[in-house]
């Protein structure tokens, strides 16, 4: 089932962080971001980058029949959940998640989500070349299987969902225990929501 979704991912390599907990209201915002106005419309995502290393091309994908979103192999790489909504959309969630690690190539680049806090800026670039910034508001942990079902919707308010894995890693089921999601809205002031 998609809204019980999960971000299968790990090698067991991601250790010493603390997680620094839950912060900041993932509540909705009160009015979705406006389309954008200078003729561009919602474009599919092709790359993310934020502060401390974060930046990875990024790749459409579905589900796997067990409900994991398949996510590439290169830790380098993030996936957008091509079934959600794309950016410069004027509603829904734009799902991105990466590997926090892999057996062969360590730490991947999602593991710098790890380090993000609320008010940090995020950009995140259209195949139209345009670049669409957001803020991180909030970051929460789920289950592994368990994430909230509204991540994986075209509808309410638009907003950016970046999703990695966290908590304690299993080897019997060959995966960390939870994820964890940073929400982010699209940059307040003039343009809010529009591509840059």
């Amino acid at each position: 089932m998609v809204g019980l979704a999960a971000v299968a991912c790990g090698g067991a390599v991601f250790t010493g962080r603390p997680d620094p907990g839950d912060a900041g209201p993932v509540g909705r915002a009160a009015t979705p971001a406006e389309p954008p106005a200078d003729g561009h419309g919602p474009t599919v995502p092709t790359e993310v980058r934020g502060p401390h290393g974060f930046r990875a091309r990024i790749v459409p994908v579905a589900a796997g029949v067990d409900g994991a979103l398949n996510l590439p192999e290169d830790a380098r790489s993030g996936a957008w959940w091509a079934l959600g909504a794309p950016v410069g959309a004027a509603r829904g969630t734009v799902l991105v998640a990466g590997h926090v690690d892999t057996r062969r190539a360590g730490l991947g680049v999602f593991a710098a989500l790890h380090a993000l806090r609320p008010g940090t800026e995020i950009e995140v670039t259209g195949a139209n070349r345009h670049t669409y910034r957001y803020v991180i508001t909030a970051r929460r942990t789920y289950p592994r299987q368990a994430l909230p079902r509204d991540l994986f919707s075209r509808a309410g308010p638009h907003r950016l969902a970046l999703v990695t894995c966290t908590g304690a890693y299993d080897r019997t089921a060959g995966g960390y225990d939870r994820n964890l999601v940073l929400y982010a809205a699209s940059a307040p002031g003039p343009g809010r929501g529009a591509p840059r």
